[in-house]
């Protein structure tokens, strides 16, 4: 199977050439924040609910509960979106094919 990655134009060596992840990286840290400020917005039925639940133990639970409820919901849509945001990236970075050479430190398009 042929290799996907080009030659670097400068050492002529495609053993050193990766694909820059820049969108990649932003993607990831984009998704993670949204999904973080939408998985907390949209677990407030959640907080409710562990308001409800933790209202067997008056007063304490209540609060634990409804905390909980949200941070759990901000950490799910946090984990969600960082995965979405890192795949759209991903693809954005392969359709840019800009590589480096971490050879000569070389950076061109494939």
């Amino acid at each position: 199977m042929p290799s996907e990655k080009p030659k670097c134009p400068t050492c002529d060596t495609a053993d050193h050439v990766y694909l820059k992840n820049t969108v990649e990286k932003a993607g990831t840290t984009i998704g993670a924040g949204a999904g973080a400020v939408t998985g907390y917005t949209g677990a407030t039925s959640g907080a409710a609910a562990g308001a409800a639940i933790g209202s067997f133990v008056p007063l304490v639970g209540t609060f634990i509960g409804g905390i909980a409820g949200g941070i759990v919901g901000g950490l799910v849509g946090a984990g969600t979106g960082a995965y979405v945001g890192n795949k759209v990236g991903e693809q954005v970075d392969k359709a840019f094919k800009n590589y480096r050479c971490n050879k000569c430190e070389k950076e061109f398009q494939g």
